[in-house]
C-alpha cells in the first residue's frame, strides 16, 4: 500500500494528534514509526518537519541523552 504525503496543517495536525495521543515524549523515531503506520508521510524528512513545527512553536523538542536523540512532546 502506497504512503500519501500530507502537507500543510493537515501535516502538522497529524503530528499534534501524535504527540497528544502519545501522552509522552515521542523520539524521532517512534513519530516515523507512527506517522507510517497511518501510511502517510510528512513532506520533509520527519526529523526536519518536526524542527520546523519546534520553530513555528507548535511542538517542544530536545536532546535526550536517556533515549539517544531527540524527544518531542506538546
Amino acid at each position: 500500500m502506497e504512503h500519501r504525503v500530507v502537507r500543510g496543517d493537515e501535516a502538522d495536525q497529524l503530528i499534534i494528534t501524535l504527540l497528544k495521543e502519545a501522552g509522552r515524549p515521542l523520539t524521532t523515531r517512534e513519530v516515523q514509526e507512527e506517522t507510517q503506520k497511518r501510511l502517510v508521510r510528512c513532506p520533509d524528512s520527519t526529523a526536519v518537519f518536526l524542527n520546523n513545527l519546534r520553530l513555528k512553536g507548535l511542538v517542544h523538542g530536545e536532546m535526550s541523552k536517556e533515549r539517544r536523540g531527540w524527544i518531542w512532546w506538546i
